[in-house]
């Protein structure tokens, strides 16, 4: 009988999880190259505004 030990039955999970995670992640890629979008330019920019500053924790 060739049973798994618990490492490598979690190796194998975390390996299933990766591959659907990029193959999810290349999907979206894809999609966006079919569609002739830019993914960068649907993201907000980024503003130093966007950040709290240490004053504005500290009221909290």
């Amino acid at each position: 009988m060739n049973q798994k030990t618990e490492f490598q039955k979690s190796m194998e999970t975390y390996a299933f999880l990766i591959a659907m995670t990029g193959l999810f992640l290349l999907s979206i890629v894809m999609a966006a190259m079919v569609t002739d979008q830019n993914l960068f330019s649907m993201l907000p920019k980024f503003s130093w505004d966007m950040v709290n500053s240490l004053d504005e924790i500290l009221k909290r």
